[in-house]
């Protein structure tokens, strides 16, 4: 009696574990198509005169003007579409491209940097306002203001004090270490062959935007640093194309070697600027 229950237990298991991978996998296919193609394009062939200038033309847009062949008399469609831009949450918006940045992180910086422009907000200008929105925010809460540097060493604590003031300059700089190893490394990748230093900067720009999001969404710089370094193994996988492996030594190394630099430059900072104080 008791082994019967078991197998019944067993089988309803095995039918509930079914049934929900049965309903999660077309969701996850489709949740991956939406990563590799987010946006579609469509043609419109159909004939068309402009509310705006009265120039009869075939297309999207008005060639005269370039008033899209959509717009005409105020509907709920234009009230949503009016809401829709209020908000920001159109397909090139800041707010859709954060998004992007968090659920399709690699395949967003391929597109950008491959000339598919029109599904990212400009990153370079996203980095800026949201450092600007990171400064305000701390001038209207003081106490989430970062702890200052106390290293010792007078000069280097200033530099560092201003990079922690100026985030975006300071997450990029540090960030852009990574630029050199990322190309030597990565520039035979499968899926993107041919990288370079300037699409380099570009990836590094988006780092350094998801960073900033991190550190403000997250109190601990100890966990933002651990997601901010999943996000990388992300991005590089999904933009080079490599396995899980090849992607994670690479980044590694590309890391130690990034890393290793900007600490060297620190020490030597720090021993110049102590010979500097004792003879001034």
């Amino acid at each position: 009696m008791t082994a019967t229950k078991q197998q019944r237990t067993t089988k309803k298991i095995k039918t509930y574990y079914q049934g929900l991978k049965n309903t999660l996998k077309p969701k996850y296919l489709l949740f991956r198509q939406w990563q590799q193609q987010p946006i579609h394009y469509r043609t419109d062939e159909t004939e068309h005169v402009c509310n705006n200038c009265g120039h009869r033309f075939r297309g999207n847009y008005c060639p005269v003007c370039s008033q899209s062949a959509q717009q005409g008399r105020v509907s709920w469609l234009s009230l949503w579409q009016n809401i829709v831009l209020l908000w920001g949450l159109e397909s090139r918006s800041a707010v859709n491209t954060l998004l992007q940045l968090f659920l399709r992180p690699g395949y967003l910086v391929r597109d950008y940097i491959s000339g598919r422009r029109q599904v990212s907000y400009p990153p370079f200008k996203l980095l800026v306002i949201l450092a600007a929105l990171v400064t305000l925010v701390r001038l209207i809460f003081p106490s989430i203001q970062p702890e200052p540097s106390a290293t010792g060493v007078r000069y280097l604590d200033y530099v560092f004090n201003w990079l922690n003031r100026h985030e975006d300059i300071g997450a990029l700089t540090v960030s852009s270490f990574l630029i050199l190893p990322t190309w030597l490394l990565f520039r035979k990748a499968p899926l993107y062959p041919g990288h370079t230093l300037p699409e380099g900067f570009f990836l590094r720009v988006y780092m350094a935007v998801l960073w900033l999001v991190l550190t403000c969404l997250i109190p601990f710089d100890s966990i933002a640093l651990m997601l901010s370094l999943v996000y990388s193994f992300i991005t590089y996988k999904q933009l080079f194309g490599y396995g899980y492996w090849g992607t994670l030594w690479r980044l590694l190394v590309c890391i130690v070697v990034s890393y290793g630099s900007l600490l060297v430059i620190m020490v030597l900072f720090a021993v110049a600027s102590e010979a500097y104080m004792q003879v001034h």
